[in-house]
């Protein structure tokens, strides 16, 4: 069964209503918390409006990084009180539906654009608290490094408007709806830099209770910027049986990848070596993929649609669901694409 979250399509519709919505019945997006009293603004219908048509990544359980930190301490400044650990576990996910409950959404634990509507706060310069805290990670996990104390004094407002000057945004200081859509949606642009200098790479760590609930992680400058549920395999630990066990540990290059591939596998693929097994076994025809129909969208016949946990099962290669490939391209269309991949246990 496809969500607003695994169709690209249904996913701007989605923030069109939220936007029409909104200016219909002129409301404001959240409450101004106690803590941010000085500096908070209420979110208008027409910034929500502006926000509704960017596209915001999708965080929900089984993630981790900065942007799952982000929405943690925008969790507690709402109200929501969360540890901040980077981690979308049960406790996270308990906080994301008290708030979706109490604005009047879908109570489904995922963090999407209506509920990321709900979530920012706008800050500037004399704010302090949570948000401020979460704004200071995303600028630093952009490449304009920001101390996290929670205080926006003048260097905080100096990184800000470096980092909006550089998205092409008003370089006011001022952090609303646009400047929260473009630091948390995938982070380190081009223009920014990465964190550390550190270059961009993907490792799969393999789960040996269940193979098809193991992770695929991309790391920047040594930091996990996000980690995926994924899998590899049919189920079988034999890194040697091909088209039946998981990968071989070890690293692989990362090679094209493609939103439009069109044989067994369809839509979203990255490519990756071969690689040869301990026994002398070459395990061949690699990639890093889903189930879905050559334009990326859901089919009718079987892998050309996600049904389900079943689902990360694969003839060898790394399995991700629709709406997380999608989500891994769009953080490495902005932060550059992987040369290697390294596959541990």
């Amino acid at each position: 069964m496809r969500t607003e979250f695994q169709n690209p399509k249904l996913r701007y519709v989605a923030s069109a209503a939220l936007a029409s919505a909104v200016l219909t019945a002129g409301l404001t997006a959240r409450a101004v918390p106690p803590s941010e009293t000085a500096a908070a603004q209420p979110i208008t219908a027409a910034a929500v409006a502006a926000q509704a048509q960017s596209s915001w990544p999708v965080v929900k359980s089984g993630q981790r990084g900065v942007d799952v930190t982000t929405v943690q301490l925008l969790l507690t400044a709402q109200g929501h009180t969360t540890a901040a650990d980077g981690v979308f576990g049960p406790g996270t996910a308990a906080q994301v539906k008290a708030l979706q409950r109490a604005k009047g959404l879908t109570a489904d634990g995922v963090v999407g654009p209506k509920t990321w509507a709900k979530l920012i706060v706008t800050v500037k310069t004399g704010s302090k608290g949570p948000a401020v805290k979460a704004l200071q990670k995303q600028l630093t996990d952009n490449g304009h490094a920001a101390t996290a104390d929670g205080v926006f004094g003048p260097a905080t407002t100096a990184q800000v408007k470096a980092f909006q000057k550089a998205k092409g945004l008003t370089a006011d200081g001022i952090v609303g709806p646009n400047t929260w859509a473009r630091l948390v949606n995938g982070g380190g642009g081009n223009s920014g830099g990465n964190p550390g200098g550190g270059a961009v790479q993907l490792k799969f760590v393999k789960n040996p209770s269940d193979p098809t609930a193991s992770s695929l992680s991309v790391i920047r400058g040594g930091q996990t910027v996000v980690t995926y549920r994924a899998g590899s395999g049919k189920g079988s630990k034999d890194a040697c049986a091909k088209n039946q066990g998981w990968l071989p540990n070890g690293d692989y290059s990362v090679g094209g990848h493609t939103k439009t591939k069109d044989g067994v596998i369809k839509g979203y693929a990255i490519e990756l070596s071969n690689k040869k097994c301990t026994n002398g076994t070459w395990r061949t025809e690699l990639f890093i993929h889903s189930e879905m129909t050559r334009g990326g969208g859901q089919g009718i016949p079987e892998g050309q649609r996600w049904d389900g946990l079943g689902d990360y099962k694969s003839e060898g290669c790394i399995k991700l669901q629709p709406d997380d490939i999608r989500n891994l391209f769009e953080r490495l269309e902005r932060i550059g694409w992987p040369k290697s991949l390294q596959v541990v246990s």
